[in-house]
């Protein structure tokens, strides 16, 4: 399950705009149902909502999205008219760039740019804004985090930067960076940034206006308040699995038309998550099998059967890979659900998607 709280660094970063504003904050984190006294214990957390309440709250009394942490204000609405801009663009790498055209034309708001070098095949799209020392990794956190979660959204997909700079030192990073924007991080650049590869740039947009007015219902803030990364594709395709297992798992081009991808780039998100198609499928089948296997109501044909094997031979060979025992043995000891075949390395390798329920099979009426 993803973590659903806030770092206080985050709290207090936000109501460090307000109060240099000179608005108090205790109303506001009374508002919010956030204590006061969270602002004083280190490592302290908040729910996400609340931290989503509360961001709402600044914007609204300083009359700014940017929360009161540049010297000119953004306007509310600012980010919703530049998303709506941008929607209308063919491919990612040419809505970076009419976002960043459009921020350009308001004095306090970031400046954010996508730069590239013809013969290189990455570009970075980097951002310039003031930061003060204190807010800065806040600051970073927000706008990469921010861009990663918007574009991942407009391409249907989780971008995964190659690159991320940031400005201030490793030492000063809040909790949440890595958690947000990955391990490939890079500290005291020049400015923040995300190195994009080409073949993300180019990558469609599939959102339409109707689908941006749901994001943008609380958004900037409830954008900011979830900012945790998109569900792995590894764990995209077990749902698939898990949810058509009966008469045989989909193949890796039906799964991934599902996905709006070609079965090469999902090839590549899965290689990237240290897991093949072939690795959940065979997870996805001995989970069932075993289920079924322990429930004693199944025969092993029906097993083979209900699982898409052509013949419970076949059945029996694959379990036996899986577990390394048949499917009888299995049942007459009734043992606990056995690991793939692979050992450690194999658990290792496991994502995120491992601790899905179990899929059950189901038995078809007569």
């Amino acid at each position: 399950m993803l973590d659903t709280t806030v770092t206080i660094d985050c709290v207090r970063v936000v109501l460090w705009g307000a109060r240099r504003r000179g608005v108090d904050a205790v109303p506001l984190l009374a508002g919010a149902g956030v204590p006061p006294s969270l602002l004083d214990a280190e490592g302290a957390r908040v729910p996400a909502d609340r931290f989503a309440v509360l961001v709402r709250a600044v914007c609204v009394a300083l009359d700014d999205e940017f929360l009161g942490l540049a010297d000119d204000a953004v306007r509310p609405g600012t980010f919703a008219m530049m998303c709506r801009t941008a929607i209308h663009c063919p491919d990612l790498g040419a809505a970076l760039r009419r976002a960043g055209s459009f921020y350009a034309l308001f004095p306090g708001a970031p400046r954010g740019w996508l730069s590239r070098d013809p013969a290189e095949p990455e570009a970075r799209w980097e951002f310039s804004v003031h930061m003060p020392p204190r807010s800065g990794p806040f600051i970073e956190l927000c706008l990469l985090g921010i861009t990663l979660r918007l574009a991942s959204w407009a391409i249907g997909r989780r971008l995964r930067p190659s690159l991320v700079e940031l400005a201030h030192s490793r030492a000063a990073a809040v909790a949440d960076h890595r958690f947000v924007l990955g391990e490939r991080i890079r500290y005291e650049r020049a400015r923040p940034a995300l190195v994009i590869g080409a073949a993300d740039l180019a990558a469609p947009i599939v959102r339409d206006e109707h689908d941006l007015r749901s994001l943008l219902t609380g958004s900037p803030a409830g954008l900011l308040a979830g900012l945790r990364p998109a569900v792995a594709t590894s764990e995209r395709v077990r749902h698939i699995l898990d949810r058509d297992i009966a008469g045989g798992v989909p193949a890796a081009h039906e799964v991934a038309a599902r996905l709006n991808m070609s079965p090469q780039t999902l090839r590549r998100h899965l290689r990237a998550e240290g897991v093949s198609f072939r690795e959940i499928r065979d997870r996805v089948l001995r989970d069932a099998a075993v289920s079924a296997l322990a429930d004693g109501g199944w025969s092993v044909a029906e097993v083979a059967e209900h699982l898409g094997f052509s013949e419970a031979s076949a059945f029996q060979r694959a379990f036996k890979r899986w577990a390394g025992t048949t499917p009888g043995a299995y049942r007459s000891a009734r043992c606990s659900p056995p690991p793939c075949a692979g050992g450690a390395r194999g658990e290792h390798r496991a994502t995120a998607a491992e601790h899905v329920e179990a899929p059950t099979l189901t038995r078809p009426p007569a």
